[in-house]
Formats: structure tokens, C-alpha cells, sequence
């Protein structure tokens, strides 16, 4: 059931509460969720439901943008500016640069895996997005109650609008050490990927503030975009280290 803006779970003393709170404030919120407030389903069951690993499926969103990456930095080496290219890749060369490419590329690749682990332990409790954590009222007329997001109205747009701008920052740090090195050596390329990327993102981010679902459009065409520069990371590296 609920209260206020809260879940409150079975162990909630709504008795206490005048009859006219509780029946105002568990109607529209508890529809889909279980006596605590949590969803029923998870959205993982939609695309990948247990026992499917979803280590398999982050994989795939990892490796197709990665691999059109690859092609798309070999057709720049040998149809594009491919003498200027190739320079930059002896520089790389000459200096041991490769293996750092590669060393990134492990990185992000890793980045991606801890993000399965983490999918997998939303799954499994079923707490969807927007929802990051779970809390707990300890003590007080509401103890034992389970506290999550509040999705609706202006509060649910200002949540998940937030969410919008958190994920852009998680993802700000390793897309900008990428774009700086995948640009070293195909510039204008790297400069096509931020500009997509930054659009895509704020469609998300203002359809993610309309509804959850609303982020998808956005969201993915920013992270295949974003993966095409694994691919080319991992391709710039092991051409530096092969021209050694």
C-alpha cells in the first residue's frame, strides 16, 4: 500500500491513518506493483527474461556497434585520408601507444560487463527504471516501509528528467577519453559521432522526462553511435601495434 508519496509495505501501520489518505493515495501508484510498492514484473522480462543470461545480451550491445566501428575505421584507412592515417599510426607506433588503445578498450569493454551485473541484480529484485536504489523507513509510524521513485506528475518528470542527466554523466567520462584518442587519428569521423551522440541524447533526454520508454529512440542511436568508437579503438591499436 501507500502512503503519501511512499510504498509502504504490509508491516505498515495504516490503520493509524485517517481511511480518506489511504484510499486517495494507493489507487493510482499500487496498480502493477505488489503490497510493498515493487513492480510485478521487471523490464528485462520483455527482451531477455530469466534464466537468459543477460551477459549474453549486453555482449551483443557491445560487440555490433564495436564491429561496425572496425569497418568503418578500416574503409577510413583505405579510402579516406589513408596516407595521413597511416602516419598517425607510426607516430602511436613509435611511442608503445597501441597497447594503451587495447588497454582502453578493455576498460570499456569491462565497463559494460559491470553494467550485465548490475541489470541482472535490478532483474532479479524487479526494480525498474528510473528506480537506482531501495530504501527502507526504519522506526516511526512507517516503519518497514519500502520507499522508491515517485513517478507521476511533475515529480516523476523531475525524476526522471534527473536520471536523463545522470546517465549522460556516468557516460561522460570513458566517451570523452574515447573520442579524444579514437580522434587523434579520424578527426572529422569522431566529430560526426559527438554531434549525433550529443542530439540523440537530448531527444532521450527529453522523451525519458515524458516516460521511461520515452528514452529508447534517443538512447540507443546515441549508444550505437558511442560503440562504433570501441570498435575503432580496438582497431587503432592493434594496427599500432602490428606497424611495430
Amino acid at each position: 500500500e501507500i502512503l503519501g508519496r511512499g510504498y509502504l509495505s504490509r508491516a505498515s501501520p495504516l490503520g493509524r491513518l485517517p481511511s480518506s489518505l489511504v484510499m486517495a493515495t494507493t489507487k493510482p501508484l499500487i496498480e502493477g506493483r505488489d503490497e510493498n510498492g515493487v513492480p510485478l514484473k521487471s523490464d528485462y522480462d520483455n527482451m531477455c527474461p530469466a534464466p537468459n543470461s543477460l551477459y549474453v545480451l549486453y555482449n551483443k550491445f557491445f560487440a555490433i556497434p564495436a564491429a561496425v566501428g572496425v569497418v568503418v575505421g578500416l574503409g577510413l584507412c583505405h579510402f579516406g585520408a589513408s596516407e595521413l592515417v597511416h602516419e598517425k599510426l607510426e607516430l602511436l607506433a613509435r611511442y608503445q601507444f597501441g597497447p594503451m588503445y587495447v588497454g582502453l578498450f578493455v576498460l570499456k569493454y569491462t565497463f559494460q560487463m559491470i553494467s550485465a551485473n548490475m541489470g541482472t541484480a535490478r532483474r532479479a529484485c524487479k526494480i525498474n527504471l528510473p528506480d537506482q536504489h531501495v530504501y527502507r523507513v526504519f522506526g516511526g509510524p512507517a516503519n518497514g516501509a519500502t520507499v522508491l521513485m515517485d513517478p507521476e506528475g511533475a515529480f516523476g518528470e523531475f525524476n526522471r528528467a534527473q536520471r536523463a542527466l545522470a546517465n549522460l554523466e556516468e557516460l561522460l567520462p570513458l566517451f570523452l577519453v574515447e573520442v579524444a584518442v579514437v580522434g587523434f587519428v579520424f578527426p572529422l569521423f569522431t566529430t560526426a559521432v559527438v554531434i549525433v551522440f550529443s542530439i540523440a541524447r537530448f531527444i532521450g533526454a527529453r522523451g525519458y522526462t515524458s516516460s521511461v520508454k520515452g528514452r529508447m529512440s534517443g538512447n540507443i542511436t546515441s549508444m550505437l553511435v558511442a560503440g562504433m568508437l570501441d570498435g575503432m579503438l580496438f582497431l587503432i591499436g592493434g594496427l599500432a601495434i602490428h606497424a611495430r
